[in-house]
């Protein structure tokens, strides 16, 4: 699978938007499993060509993607994606707290879901006909800009959760309570209410997550090396993190992964 990462042009988005990402692949006649283990942000992902499904790990059923679907974030190993053919999708990713706020969904309800989504008339005809991913990415900010009118200023808390996004989930929970001025109950509350998760699990999620990505981007890394750049002092830690949230060893996670590519590489 090609993947390409897109920044936006707008800079005003920054507290809404991590960036675009678009991605290719052909599968051919056989069927390519893509593993998500644990996922901090949500992405509104748009299929402009083929279908994949999403397979539930628990009792194996298998849903077709919607064509327009907001993914909220996942806060364990929940399913598969599974993709035949040839595939194009173009998504958007979110800051930690923006979906609820942009889509008016309850964060907490998006936690682990999938949901279709609409587009303004004509958006997905014009991301269709796009040349390239970079004027995707400008179509797509054209619309988000329309969405954030009248929105408030960042909360200090979801500026919080996405300073911990951004800093992989190494950042003290202590230390990001305190610059928001708010007491550690109200700020836990506060914390799940606009991204669905409490932030110690939450700061999990995305060190397992980091560890993942870097598994991926450098396959011949090792998964102790791997857990160490991800802020873990040992692997033992590493590895109860990663079997509480997805139910097996690291060893066993990525046996059948489709490799990827990325341009350019990014971290988490």
């Amino acid at each position: 699978m090609k993947i390409n990462l897109v920044d936006s042009r707008a800079a005003v988005l920054a507290p809404w938007l991590m960036g675009y990402l678009g991605a290719e692949l052909d599968a051919g006649d056989r069927a390519v499993r893509r593993v998500i283990p644990v996922r901090p942000n949500c992405f509104v992902q748009i299929i402009l060509g083929g279908d994949h499904a999403i397979v539930d790990i628990v009792n194996g059923e298998r849903v077709p993607a919607p064509r327009v679907g907001l993914f909220g974030p996942l806060s364990h190993y929940r399913y598969d994606m599974e993709i035949t053919g040839s595939f194009k999708t173009f998504s958007a990713r979110f800051q930690p707290a923006a979906a609820g706020q942009l889509f008016g969904v309850d964060p907490v309800a998006l936690v682990d879901r999938v949901m279709a989504i609409g587009l303004p008339p004509g958006l997905f005809e014009a991301l269709s006909a796009a040349p390239h991913w970079g004027a995707m990415a400008e179509l797509f900010d054209g619309w988000l800009l329309t969405l954030i009118v009248g929105k408030p200023a960042e909360d200090p808390v979801a500026r919080a959760a996405r300073q911990l996004r951004e800093g992989h989930g190494q950042i003290g929970i202590n230390e990001l309570c305190a610059e928001t001025g708010l007491s550690m109950r109200h700020f836990q509350r506060r914390f799940r209410a606009l991204t669905g998760q409490n932030p110690k699990h939450y700061a999990r999620v995305c060190r397992v997550a980091n560890a993942v990505h870097l598994k991926e981007l450098q396959p011949e890394m090792s998964w102790t090396a791997a857990a160490l750049e991800a802020g873990y002092a040992d692997q033992p830690h590493f590895i109860r993190d990663f079997k509480a949230l997805t139910g097996i060893l690291p060893r066993d996670f990525l046996r059948f992964q489709t490799p990827i590519e990325r341009y350019p590489k990014w971290e988490g």
